[in-house]
């Protein structure tokens, strides 16, 4: 009697452990897109999944800490998410195994970003995107399907060559018009910035 007893309890804390099992991954994978199924790392809570918060947008920008393009991004990525707030979720993508957690880390610090920065080691997510440069933004809706994606705006003429300002904003425009349950109008500008690495 008493191993048919522990036979049973067995049996149940099986079950409650499966089921907690079962629940801590739906609460991870909440979403169906493909994107938010990809473990990534994070320099500062380890591994991680992009479903980390459920804003209505989620701005995914490839980006490379030694980029002089991507630096000059950051600013104009800190005050995009600051406008928005809770709707729009930036995350910062770095493709690749090239950068130890520390030039990571430092890199946040040194730009004071507002954004997490997430580490594609293995480039599932660059690749899945069909990303090419950094800086190189990829926007995202609820359910995860791509409404926009390209350049941030025009600020870049070319390699090595800035506008004094942009007269055109291409991500802004399209968060501003996704949020309005509007179809965004320019779904995608070519980006111009650092050639991808893995090394």
């Amino acid at each position: 009697m008493k191993n048919g007893l522990n036979h049973i309890a067995m049996i149940l804390a099986s079950l409650l452990f499966f089921q907690s099992s079962i629940f801590a991954q739906t609460k991870t994978k909440n979403r169906s897109s493909p994107l938010y199924q990809i473990g990534l790392l994070s320099p500062k809570t380890g591994a991680t999944f992009l479903n980390a918060s459920s804003p209505k947008l989620s701005a995914l920008v490839l980006l490379s800490p030694d980029c002089p393009m991507s630096i000059n991004y950051t600013k104009i990525l800190n005050d995009m998410q600051q406008q928005f707030g809770d709707t729009v979720q930036v995350m910062g993508i770095l493709p690749g195994k090239t950068y130890k957690d520390s030039t990571i880390l430092d890199f946040a610090a040194a730009y004071r970003l507002q954004f997490p920065l997430y580490v594609d080691k293995k480039m599932h997510i660059s690749r899945l995107l069909k990303g090419e440069v950094t800086p190189e933004v990829f926007l995202l809706d609820a359910k995860g399907q791509l409404v926009y994606h390209g350049a941030i705006d025009n600020w870049l003429a070319g390699i090595g060559q800035k506008r004094q300002k942009p007269n055109e904003h291409y991500l802004l425009d399209a968060i501003n018009q996704s949020l309005l349950g509007q179809t965004v109008s320019i779904p995608y500008v070519k980006a111009q910035g650092c050639i991808l690495n893995d090394y």
